[in-house]
């Protein structure tokens, strides 16, 4: 019964190398796939509500998230912040947003981000990661 696969199979193999292909190399959807890859990098900072984040007023939490939305404007000024924006978090961790950084220095990032008025109270905790994409793919 497995005979007539095996057999099969060494045929197909056989009858593809006689043919000149390698019937055991993967095809890649990407054209290039074999090209040496090229990156740019940026940081990715997660903003996490901590389990132990300070209760605020809904003044007092109306105000700073104005803060902090206008330190987010003022790092675009500035041509720090690539794009930026808040969650609907499914994951049960209670991530609230997110910024792009440009800049590829961990060291860099949390000396921006530590401008944040909810991150200097400790109402956001940054996560911080270094994410790679294709070379000139983001404009």
């Amino acid at each position: 019964m497995i005979v007539r696969p095996v057999c099969f199979f060494s045929l197909l193999v056989c009858s593809l190398q006689v043919l000149g292909a390698d019937p055991l190399a993967s095809s890649s959807p990407f054209p290039q796939a074999n090209a040496p890859a090229e990156f740019d990098s940026f940081i990715v900072v997660l903003l996490v509500r901590p389990a132990d984040a300070p209760e605020l007023s809904k003044a007092d939490g109306d105000r700073l998230q104005e803060q902090h939305l206008a330190n987010m404007r003022q790092m675009a000024e500035e041509g720090k912040l690539f794009k930026a924006g808040p969650f609907e978090d499914y994951s049960g961790r209670n991530v609230r947003g997110m910024f792009i950084l440009k800049t590829s220095s961990l060291e860099q990032a949390q000396s921006w981000v530590a401008t944040d008025p909810l991150v200097k109270i400790n109402r956001l905790k940054p996560e911080f990661l270094k994410w790679y994409v294709e070379k000139g793919s983001l404009k």
